[in-house]
């Protein structure tokens, strides 16, 4: 099977996993840091289900989680959802983030900026170059997110452009390409 560390809070103490060795799927499981060492990774059952979840990251709080999922209910192939951690530590339902982010395509690879403002996403639908281009759309002050903007050229290209993360400052950012 695939496994591949996918999300790390920002304290460096949780580890977000993805891996298809109990589910062909594909699941997201959750690694704490106890001291020097790593826990055993867990499936993180509020974000898993018969569907295939790929991808997550951490906001800045590290109380909630963005991911992607294919499971039925979206408005397309992959779609990005969010959970919160509540006050006594559960994990709320599932939130879909809206046909703003969603389309009838694929939306995968969140990444919540540390602002806690800026989702920057792949996709292979809205206004794209071809295969899947990375786009950015922000949260406004009523919980609301923007039209996905392409963020264009260079970084996106006619090719696969995923994974994308930035710095804190925004003056560096990563990303896979074909």
């Amino acid at each position: 099977g695939h496994e591949a560390s996918i999300g790390l809070s920002v304290d460096g103490s949780k580890l977000l996993i993805y891996s298809s060795q109990q589910d062909p799927n594909g699941n997201i499981y959750l690694s704490q840091l106890d001291g020097d060492k790593w826990s055993i990774p867990v499936p993180f059952v509020e974000i898993n289900t018969k569907a295939s979840e790929v991808h997550a990251c951490f906001n800045v709080d590290g109380y909630s989680v963005y991911f992607d999922s294919d499971r039925k209910g979206g408005y397309g192939g992959f779609d990005i959802y969010k959970i919160v951690q509540l006050p006594n530590g559960a994990w709320s339902l599932p939130i879909n983030l809206g046909s703003n982010i969603n389309s009838a395509y694929d939306e995968t690879a969140p990444f919540i900026h540390p602002d806690g403002e800026n989702l920057y996403f792949a996709s292979n639908g809205h206004d794209n170059m071809g295969g899947y281009d990375i786009f950015q759309s922000k949260l406004d002050s009523v919980g609301l997110w923007s039209n996905p903007k392409n963020i264009g050229y260079p970084i996106n290209s006619t090719g696969d452009d995923l994974f994308y993360v930035t710095s804190v400052d925004g003056k560096r950012a990563y990303y896979a390409s074909e």
